[in-house]
């Protein structure tokens, strides 16, 4: 039997437009297609013409959930351009937004997997973390996605004191969150039955990509491990990693996450702090950069080409998302027809990211 099942927006637990098409034996996924309802993104236009400043507030827009890691991964290819240096706090307290913003990411998944289970504890609960996170940064930043914070040179917020009322705002929840992840893994645990069956294998792109997804099969690419890691560099960040590549594994990658995310800020938070003030302009010349930055829906390549009076020439951003995207259909092998919906939420694909492209075609399918 064959079959097809559109997974969103207007279905709760998924909210994104992906289409699953399957072939059904004995109630049973034996082989399937998982592909995105919207066209490619054509993004180009967006950065053309347009200073360093505007370019890294186009790139936040283009995916909510990852909008401060579309923004640093274009600021970064921009400073590698014009070699700026970034000052210790405002490289502290961009992790800080980084990881709060992952953890937000990873939440709404977890949450949305919890949904299709109808577990209402583990739906509800992380629902609440998300609007705290939200709140705080609609009042450091001036949008609830921190849209336009990251700009070449550092960290722009909304108020001089920004820095220091969004890591008050959330700083009494990371150990809270810490003790909640641990606790919705085992809650999550109890559904093993629905979450074991089909498995995805890391080794299908032998090492090419990064994203939470694969290093639930065993991969451990993360682009904030290692000392080539840009502000994570000296913090010692370890990949959470299983073996399974399960739907469970996969839950259960992205709650580790949550509570390594929240450790990391702990490391930076007395650093970002300080932070106050937008950084300096750096005088403007031809150049192009280059830099990469781990997303929640995996790693995000950019490369910007600046001309002699600093404006952008042509900015290409490339998403691991695509590629996992690629490979997505395999998860569901062996799996239950009836719990397509949490393999495929548990996959953390995001139709936004998938739109930018994969490397192998450049920003937004051309190269």
């Amino acid at each position: 039997m064959k079959g097809k099942l559109p997974l969103g927006p207007l279905r709760a637990s998924t909210r994104q437009p992906l289409l699953l098409e399957c072939d059904v034996e004995d109630m049973a996924i034996t082989s399937a297609r998982l592909t995105a309802v919207a066209e490619p993104l054509s993004y180009a236009p967006g950065f053309e013409g347009a200073s360093p400043a505007d370019g890294a507030d186009f790139a936040s827009r283009l995916c909510a959930r990852s909008s401060v890691h579309l923004a640093s991964a274009f600021s970064m290819a921009v400073e590698d351009a014009l070699g700026i240096e970034v000052p210790d706090d405002h490289a502290a307290l961009r992790v800080a937004l980084c990881e709060w913003a992952r953890i937000a990411s990873h939440l709404e998944v977890v949450s949305d997997v919890a949904r299709a289970l109808e577990d209402d504890l583990v739906y509800g609960r992380p629902r609440r973390y998300i609007h705290r996170i939200r709140s705080a940064f609609e009042g450091a930043c001036g949008n609830a996605f921190a849209f336009g914070a990251v700009v070449p040179g550092g960290v722009a917020l909304a108020a001089e004191s920004g820095a220091a009322d969004l890591l008050d705002a959330l700083g009494g929840y990371g150990q809270t969150l810490e003790r909640d992840a641990t606790f919705w893994a085992r809650k999550l645990s109890l559904s093993r039955a629905r979450l074991k069956r089909g498995r995805l294998d890391a080794s299908w792109l032998a090492g090419e990509a990064s994203a939470a997804a694969l290093r639930a099969s065993g991969s451990r690419m993360d682009l904030r491990a290692g000392e080539g890691s840009g502000p994570y560099a000296g913090l010692g960040y370890k990949p959470v990693t299983r073996e399974g590549g399960t739907a469970l594994d996969r839950a259960l990658v992205l709650l580790g996450e949550i509570g390594a995310s929240a450790r990391l800020i702990r490391k930076v938070r007395e650093a970002a702090s300080g932070c106050a003030g937008r950084p300096a302009e750096a005088s403007p010349r031809k150049g192009t950069g280059a830099a990469a930055v781990e997303s929640p829906h995996g790693a995000v390549d950019c490369r910007v080409f600046l001309a002699s009076d600093g404006k952008i020439i042509r900015a290409r951003l490339t998403s691991d998302a695509d590629l996992l995207a690629d490979v997505a259909g395999r998860a569901f092998e062996g799996a239950f027809f009836e719990d397509a919906v949490p393999v495929m939420v548990s996959l953390n694909l995001c139709p936004c990211c998938m739109a930018l492209g994969g490397r192998d075609r450049g920003a937004g399918g051309d190269e």
